[in-house]
């Protein structure tokens, strides 16, 4: 599935580099920074509409806040850093054009604690800081369409299948163009390395995910991670980044800041675990966990998640209570114990559960979210909308936030922000035409100038990604 996927994805990017104007057939000296930028936007589309991302809010802020954290370190750079986690349990990360990084829940599952994962982040915004993207898809367009596509099936797929696409193109000869050159990662590597330790982490983090990932227990079977073949060399590459770090002068080297968030970490793994992994390989996590005194409380959090996946919600609530017994004090074990009331229809305790929550913690995104929604169930619109509106201006990606929203203001009867609500929901949902009609229908129904103005701006772009669209498809057929 992921393979097909990914085809797909292929077929677009290719698809685009030729509509745009861009020749497979004559080689140029690099894409500017403004054609990657443009690349960056349309694989970025492709990849929202065929891989399945993790849209977990407690997940991809935790991700995103140590990405952050790197690319705040940074002198210079020239887009803007966003950072996405798949689901899926391959061993992989890479950067897409122009800032987009992304990476496998399977990656990070292998984690001990922040520090890797800043390791691993530092890496790739190395290589788009070093725009290996950009020369690398600037050299394949010295090939033809057939052999382009080709080149970026093995980018994109790795591994054997990768190998297997290249070798069946007329990209063979060229395949030194499929990954990452040794050098491009020795460069990302000094770099890499110096934007981690510059953002408070030790450099021995670096050493030490990179030498999980060359483990021969990884290879058995021929199951080669991914990240190996794409990001080659590793072996070598540990041993030069072990001498480098036990070199430096102490002054130079970070801490290991990864320890010290050790709690948001692992409840961003737990999460991961108990909301995707498959179900027997999350419970055999969970009682690994169970027998250590500082992972006990996340043992129960986790069986929790993967109860309630399971609708096993009688279980899961008691799961819940033993992880909050331990830890009082962990504010998202008690908004998952006030989601999971909320399932059940149970909506008082769903209500006291995320109010204590938020007594700890105020702002919490996902408590108000939850908060929200069982009053609006409850038939308390205008206490709900202000809930929700509190939890969008926290944090604008949580899941269907604008559906409900547009619900409560549409259950009080102001119906320019209803529609206006209604027309994000189905604009990053991808329902274009649905975004479309709910933004008119804003307009026609809002009265001040700005507000106008701000549906105006909308539903124009919208417009614009519907006429995009429509060139695209005809163009494909």
């Amino acid at each position: 599935m992921m393979a097909r996927h990914r085809w797909k994805i292929l077929v677009f990017v290719v698809i685009f580099m030729t509509s745009a104007g861009w020749s497979t057939g004559k080689a140029r000296a690099d894409l500017s920074i403004e054609d990657e930028k443009r690349l960056g936007e349309k694989f970025l589309q492709a990849v929202l509409q065929q891989l399945k991302l993790i849209e977990d809010p407690e997940v991809v802020g935790y991700v995103n806040r140590v990405g952050q954290a790197i690319v705040d370190k940074l002198e210079v750079h020239n887009f803007p850093y966003h950072f996405y986690v798949v689901d899926s349990s391959a061993l992989n990360a890479f950067a897409a054009p122009a800032g987009h990084v992304f990476m496998n829940r399977g990656l990070i599952e292998i984690m001990e604690d922040e520090g890797e994962l800043a390791a691993i982040l530092a890496h790739e915004i190395a290589h788009v800081q070093s725009r290996h993207i950009a020369q690398r898809m600037a050299r394949a367009q010295k090939l033809n369409v057939a052999a382009l596509g080709g080149l970026l099936a093995g980018i994109f797929l790795g591994g054997e299948a990768g190998a297997a696409i290249i070798a069946g193109s007329q990209a063979g000869a060229t395949s030194a163009m499929l990954n990452y050159s040794r050098q491009d990662e020795e460069e990302s590597d000094r770099k890499g390395l110096r934007y981690l330790e510059a953002a408070g982490y030790h450099g021995e983090d670096f050493v030490i995910i990179m030498r999980k990932m060359g483990q021969d227990s990884w290879k058995s079977g021929g199951h080669i991670p991914t990240y190996l073949s794409t990001h080659p060399g590793v072996p070598e590459r540990v041993a030069y980044l072990a001498t480098t770090v036990e070199t430096r002068p102490k002054s130079s080297q970070g801490t290991k800041k990864g320890s010290e968030n050790f709690d948001a970490f692992i409840l961003m793994q737990t999460k991961l675990y108990g909301g995707y992994e498959m179900p027997a390989e999350a419970a055999t996590k969970f009682r690994e966990w169970h027998e250590r005194t500082e992972t006990k409380a996340m043992a129960y959090y986790g069986m929790g998640l993967l109860q309630r996946r399971q609708r096993m919600m009688a279980e899961s609530v008691d799961s819940f209570r033993k992880a909050i017994n331990l830890r009082p004090d962990l504010v998202p074990i008690l908004v998952e114990l006030g989601e999971t009331y909320f399932q059940m229809g149970d909506f008082d305790k769903a209500s006291s559960v995320v109010s204590s929550a938020l007594i700890l913690e105020p702002d919490q995104a996902m408590a108000l979210y939850v908060l929200g929604r069982t009053q609006l169930e409850q038939g308390k619109v205008a206490e709900a909308s202000t809930n929700l509106a509190k939890a969008a201006r926290v944090n604008d990606r949580l899941p269907s936030i604008h559906y409900y929203l547009g619900l409560a203001y549409g259950k009080l009867n102001q119906l320019a922000e209803a529609h206006y609500q209604f027309g994000i929901h189905y604009r990053r949902e991808g329902s274009l035409k649905n975004a479309q009609f709910h933004f008119m229908e804003a307009l026609r129904h809002a009265d001040s100038p700005n507000r106008k103005e701000a549906i105006e701006k909308e539903l124009q772009q919208v417009k614009g990604e519907i006429k995009e669209e429509q060139r695209e498809n005809s163009k494909r057929r």
